[in-house]
This record gives C-alpha cells, structure tokens and sequence, in this order.
C-alpha cells in the first residue's frame, strides 16, 4: 500500500456558508401518513433512513438531503438523514448492507464509495454488486481542475505542457484515497501521461484551501465546490473534465477543446437499498427519487451547486445497475495497475 501524507488546515468560512446554507433539515419535517404503494399496501408506513457514508455538510450529505426532502414530499413519510463516515465510505455502506432489505434503508454513494473501493479495498465486509439493488441515479458532478491562481496555464492542452516541464516539483490536493478529487487526479496522471505526487487530506476543502493559499498546485473537485472559488478568482480554473463547457463556469474551457477530448469525468451518484428489498417497493421508491429529480425546485437547487440531472435511463433501477457495473470495470484495471490499496 502507498502511504498517503495527511495535512491539517482549516475550513475556509466561504466554503462553510456555502454548504451550510444548502443542508435541508429532513430528519424533523413532519409529514402525513403512508399511502398505498405498488404492492396495494401501505408502504411506507413509517420513517425511512438514508444512510450517508460521509460526514454532515460534504457535497453528498447536501445532495442526499435535498432528494431526501422531494422523497418524503411524495411518500408521505420523513426521511431520515443518517451520517455514517469512515473508511472511504465502507463503514456506511457496511452498515446499510447489514439492514432489512424492506424499503426503510436507503443508501447513497458515488463512483468512489460505490464503485473504486471494490478495488481500493480487498476485505470488504460486502459485495456491492450481490449485497444492494440499485434504485436510481439522482445527481452527476462535473469535475473541475482548479489550480493556484498563479499558475500560468488555461486549458489541459497547456496544464499538460506545464506539468510535464515541472513535474518533479509540482503536487495534486485529494480528500484521501479512493475519493473522488482523488480518482480524479490519477485519472489526469493517467490520460496525460504525468507522474504527479498526491497529498491527501481529510476533506476536500482542507485541500482547496491549500491550493487557494498556494501551497498545492491543483486539485480536481466536484463543481459543487469548486463553482464559487473560481467565481471568486480564489483560484483558477483550469479546465472541465467533459466534452462541452458547463453553464456554471462558461469561461472555462472544457476537456472537449484540448488534444484529450475523451477525458470525461464526473461524479455521479445514486441510491441503493439492501438486497432482498420486493420489486412493489424498489418501484414504489424509485417513482419518488424520480418525482424527486424532476421536481423545479429540486433541479434549481442542484443547478445552483453545479450539479446535472442525470439521464432518464440511469435513473431507473436498471439504468443504475448498468452504470455501476460498468464502473467497476472501468476502475478495477486502472487502481489494479498503480498497486493503490487499502488495508
């Protein structure tokens, strides 16, 4: 296993206004009784916990409480926001795989907790292709390269040129291994042919802030995070890890425009419950998440933060199946091939 440097910094007040002020209180909102699903039951008759594996106040904690309020509108039931951090995700999906699979446990994950840690990982206590029924996706991140606002280059084709000039002396922020700031820096290493040093971090922000203040050259972070510091010119903003520009930052050029056009990453994200959940209930659950997403006020506050409404087919259950199947193929060979593990 590589050892990994942690540094400490502390959370810029900017970034805690901004997730802060997004969180929705779902936990304590009150709402009628369950009405009759699928099956002709009455499902849900009673609170549904999503399981979140990270800490409150990250960008899939926002995420999950704003489909979670659009969910529990259309149930007729709250939705619990359960926070379960640790180990890359694995402490909370663990404990989502140990639950019922009734319909009253929901987890949410994203291409590193869902499907880089079957690599990362060699003794999980589950299988998440076996042990969870994919639900839905509900939300995809376009990822953005920031880098230190001196550093003199705009678009990969120059951030490449750069890097490969400077290499020795340069170093990529990320929020631990297996995260998605950190796939998605080995993921730039890998397709531009750099050998660029990682330095991991706690939390995505603890990076940013060292990129802001100089001390990182770059870091690839989810728009949600990323929209206002480059905004701000807090930091600059490099490229758009996808084929077009996003409406968010439409002075940022995208991968699309550079000599590695097919470099396309995003963080999606999506919900799962255990296996064994009945087919009436995975049906009735995912008419909510769909109700949900489609919801005005749902796409507006995602919009606000970056985030893109995921296609139609990958945000019903096969859809979803589809998707992380495929991921986990398409992470397995390039994790296996740099020996990154966990214990």
């Amino acid at each position: 296993m590589k050892k990994e440097k942690f540094i400490r910094s502390e959370t810029c007040d900017a970034r805690r206004r901004l997730l802060l002020g997004a969180a929705v209180a779902t936990a304590s909102a009150a709402f009628p009784l369950g009405r009759a699903g699928a099956s002709g039951g009455a499902f849900p008759s009673k609170p549904i916990v999503l399981i979140v594996p990270f800490a409150p106040g990250g960008p899939t904690d926002v995420l999950a409480r704003v489909i979670a309020e659009g969910m529990a509108k259309d149930l007729g039931q709250p939705i619990i926001v359960e926070n379960t951090p640790g180990a890359g995700g694995t402490v909370g999906n663990a404990r989502a795989a140990r639950m019922a699979g009734d319909g009253y446990t929901l987890l949410i994950g994203n291409v590193g907790t869902l499907a880089a840690n079957t690599t990362l990982y060699k003794k999980l206590p589950y299988d998440i292709l076996k042990d969870f029924i994919a639900l839905g996706s509900v939300g995809d991140a376009p990822q953005v390269l920031s880098a230190r606002k001196d550093l003199p280059v705009s678009g990969l084709d120059e951030f490449a040129a750069y890097a490969r000039d400077h290499a020795k002396e340069m170093n990529f922020g990320a929020a631990g291994v297996g995260s998605g700031s950190f796939l998605g820096g080995i993921l730039l290493n890998e397709r531009l042919g750099l050998k660029i040093t990682a330095v991991n971090y706690r939390g995505a922000g603890q990076a940013l802030n060292d990129v802001i203040a100089g001390h990182l050259d770059y870091l690839v972070d989810s728009s949600t995070t990323s929209v206002g510091y480059v905004k701000s010119n807090m930091v600059r903003g490099v490229a758009v890890l996808r084929p077009q520009r996003i409406a968010a930052l439409p002075d940022v050029p995208a991968a699309g425009e550079s000599a590695f056009a097919d470099l396309h990453y995003d963080i999606w994200n999506m919900l799962l419950v255990p296996q064994g959940t009945p087919a009436p209930v995975v049906e009735r659950l995912n008419q909510a998440l769909r109700n949900s997403v489609a919801a005005p006020a749902t796409r507006e506050r995602l919009s606000g933060s970056g985030i893109e409404v995921p296609n139609s087919h990958s945000q019903t259950p096969e859809g979803a199946a589809e998707l992380l199947a495929s991921e986990v193929q398409r992470w397995t060979p390039i994790l296996t091939k740099l020996n990154i593990t966990v214990d």
